[in-house]
């Protein structure tokens, strides 16, 4: 029986089972999104199931608003999942704070078969040998002296009222790890601690449950960040002593920034949060491309993958052992390219909820004349959001003149200043003459003054554009114009000659 590089049997008929654990105390960010992301690949590459378990035993930061986050960016990102706290399924319940039950019943276990034990020491105590500990150069940061507590020691420190918490008995032999993406390795027993797995308050802790909840929901591969990679050892302990089935392993590389630092919620803020992004508009297309590639790759020429291909190509081999640094600039190029495969009409209904939450777009507007304003805008957009800024001029006359744009085309000195308003007002009075203002009669009557009277065609266009609009880049100055229509056009020239005349 052969052995894929996912660690999967190939006459094996058991479904593949992965899920995704978040900490709703905070919004989920790039790594996390990674995570979800390659385990969803991974499910749908095999037919298998994606869970999505709420990791919410930390009451006091846990929060259902977080939770909601987590949930509307994987939504947003259409990684649907089969099982979750929010849809139910056959190992329910899949929120951690309701399953302490399950966990006090495994704890149980554990101190009744030995291979677990109240441990009394104070916070104060604890530090103490912590710090002996560092000044013995040892590597483990608690001695175990709990480990074999009389029976007098323990009635003394319940009379005093200390509350214990549960500690693991680590194993005296190596712990081996197999991992399908950084290969296998013994764990030296002697630099593995006996592990806090139930706290003071009675909560237990993530490695007791998340090993328990896996067997429980029979999760046949962990595929999480390396960050977790020290977690490993100890839920595998946990599990032999338990007499649980321990799932495969698989840890991806860490996000970094552009110096080589981990990309943290703590760092670098909300350039972290997927839900930024949505709201930048960004395509989840593209995001879920991006991510696919923060450590994995299918080959050293394809960047642009759809969903589809993602899902038949997908696999653990390919995923690297080194960090892969977060490029928004790369970002950028995939969402502008997304964009663009959008035809206008559906461009259109991608950038009307930005026109609306600018306040720019009421319910009469002419949803011709907006497809005609996102045609004109072309392949300028690198995010939906950048429809605001590069069209709002359309929708209304409430705009500043740009210092650079005033200062290069209107020009600095007064004789400058004098010549572009002498060209403006002699457009006004074409622009106002012309039979019909669409983009042919009005760019022939144009191109007609300022060749008859020697105008440099760029000098003319920009003095006209920066009246229009404010600013010296953008759309056709002709579909400019025919856009914003004659009313409008012989509205904005004047005031444009107004501000040339205070200088």
């Amino acid at each position: 029986m052969n052995e894929t590089p996912d660690g999967l049997n190939v006459a094996e008929t058991d479904e593949v089972r992965v899920r995704m654990a978040p900490s709703p105390t905070g919004f989920l960010h790039i790594g996390g999104a990674r995570t979800a992301l390659f385990n969803w690949l991974f499910a749908k590459h095999y037919n298998g199931k994606f869970l999505l378990r709420i990791d919410d035993t930390d009451t006091a930061r846990s929060t259902d608003e977080s939770m909601h986050e987590i949930y509307t960016a994987l939504e947003w990102l259409g990684l649907d999942w089969d099982e979750g706290g929010n849809i139910g399924g056959p190992y329910a319940p899949y929120l951690q704070s309701e399953r302490k039950s399950i966990y006090d019943a495994h704890v149980t276990q554990l101190l009744e078969s030995g291979n677990a034990y109240h441990c009394y020491c104070t916070p104060e105590e604890l530090e103490e040998i912590r710090a002996q500990a560092r000044a013995d150069k040892l590597p483990r940061s608690y001695d175990g002296r709990c480990r074999h507590l009389s029976s007098d020691a323990v009635d003394s420190f319940v009379a005093e009222g200390r509350k214990p918490t549960v500690r693991i008995k680590m194993p005296d032999t190596p712990i081996r790890v197999d991992d399908l993406i950084l290969g296998s390795r013994n764990i030296d027993p002697a630099t593995l601690e006996d592990e806090v797995i139930v706290r003071s308050n009675g909560m237990p802790n993530y490695n007791l449950t998340s090993i328990i909840d896996d067997a429980e929901m029979r999760i046949t591969h962990v595929i999480r960040g390396t960050e977790h990679l020290n977690n490993t050892p100890k839920q595998i302990a946990i599990a032999n002593a338990l007499g649980l089935e321990i799932p495969k392993f698989a840890h991806i590389p860490l996000v970094l920034d552009s110096s080589g630092r981990k990309l943290s919620k703590r760092h670098h803020g909300d350039l972290v949060a997927v839900n930024r992004y949505r709201e930048q508009g960004y395509l989840r297309e593209a995001m879920l491309n991006f991510v696919a590639r923060l450590g994995w790759s299918y080959d050293d020429k394809q960047e642009i993958f759809s969903v589809s291909e993602l899902i038949e190509k997908f696999d653990l081999a390919r995923v690297g052992k080194s960090g892969s640094v977060f490029d928004i600039k790369k970002l950028e190029w995939l969402n502008s390219h997304y964009i663009n495969q959008l035809d206008v009409s559906e461009r259109t209904d991608a950038v009307i909820p930005f026109w609306e939450e600018a306040g720019l777009l009421d319910s009469t507007e002419d949803r011709d004349r907006l497809i005609r304003i996102v045609e004109a805008v072309g392949e300028r957009l690198t995010t939906l959001q950048d429809i605001v800024p590069q069209t709002r001029y359309f929708f209304t006359d409430e705009f500043e003149y740009e210092t650079k744009a005033v200062k290069k085309w209107w020009g600095g000195s007064e004789e400058k200043r004098d010549k572009t308003s002498e060209i403006l007002t002699n457009l006004l009075q074409i622009l106002e003459a012309v039979p019909s203002f669409d983009v042919e009669t009005v760019e022939t009557a144009i191109w007609k003054y300022t060749d008859e009277n020697d105008i440099k065609r760029v000098a003319a266009m920009q003095a006209l554009r920066i009246a229009l609009t404010g600013t010296s880049f953008g759309p056709s100055l002709f579909d400019i114009v025919t856009l914003l229509g004659r009313d409008e056009v012989l509205k904005r020239i004047p005031r444009a000659l107004t501000e040339l005349q205070r200088g």
